[in-house]
């Protein structure tokens, strides 16, 4: 995975800390939470972060679906030597995710939105998290901002029509699902198909078996030629697939 490092051009000022923060796997704490950040908006690239806060940050970036608890140590030591460092805030959220530790996710992400207001990744993220717990009203919000922050990432939608359906909102679901697939038309991920098989998933839920049939064979089809036939098959049952004639 190629791995850019940007650098908080910022002004920050730390007048106050709460008690609370977010503690090594030793049980040390050693990120304190800020109260108040004065922080210019902006997030231009840069070589200016620490080396050793990069090469922590590193370590525990490729240990992060391998070693979770690992990883956390590594990404708290890169915070250390760089309390800006939004990424390794963003990271060290999807370790605590990966551990199921999902207040110490969200309060990552927050760190780094309290950085960075406008990151996407914190906030997509956020959505993950909320959703996990079930939290669909605060994952929608999430996955709003995402959309105004990113109009032509097809992810925000994506998340927008899934959160819409389990709402049981089906026309909001159809039309961020039919958005999110026309932006992943535009460069198709290998993925595509989940994009096809939720708008598939949809139109069975509001009743239109001619357009649910269509877009589940294509999704079919993508998943096949993408190699991605299992998640296929764990995406529809086995009664739906016979309801609407689909071998």
């Amino acid at each position: 995975m190629k791995k850019t490092f940007l650098i908080l051009l910022s002004i920050i000022s730390f007048n106050a800390y709460s008690q609370t923060g977010i503690n090594s796997s030793d049980g040390v704490l050693s990120v304190e939470v800020p109260t108040h950040i004065d922080v210019l908006e902006g997030y231009p690239s840069g070589n200016e972060l620490n080396p050793e806060a990069i090469e922590y940050y590193r370590k525990g970036t490729d240990l992060l679906f391998d070693n979770p608890k690992k990883a956390v140590d590594y990404l708290i030591k890169a915070i250390d030597y760089e309390p800006n460092f939004v990424q390794a805030y963003d990271n060290l959220g999807k370790a605590y995710r990966s551990l199921e530790k999902y207040d110490l996710a969200i309060k990552s992400y927050n760190i780094s939105l309290k950085i960075f207001p406008s990151g996407s990744v914190a906030h997509q993220n956020l959505a993950v998290v909320y959703s996990k717990q079930n939290m669909w009203k605060k994952a929608i919000e999430e996955y709003k901002i995402l959309v105004k922050l990113k109009p032509q990432d097809p992810e925000g939608y994506y998340g927008l029509a899934i959160h819409y359906r389990n709402e049981d909102d089906l026309n909001l679901a159809l039309s961020n699902a039919l958005k999110a697939l026309t932006l992943y038309k535009k460069t198709p991920p290998n993925y595509i198909g989940d994009g096809y098989a939720l708008i598939g998933l949809i139109y069975y839920d509001l009743g239109d078996k001619a357009q649910a049939k269509t877009y589940i064979q294509i999704a079919k089809e993508k998943y096949i030629s993408n190699n991605l036939e299992y998640v296929y098959n764990n995406t529809f049952s086995s009664n739906i697939l016979k309801e609407l004639s689909i071998e």
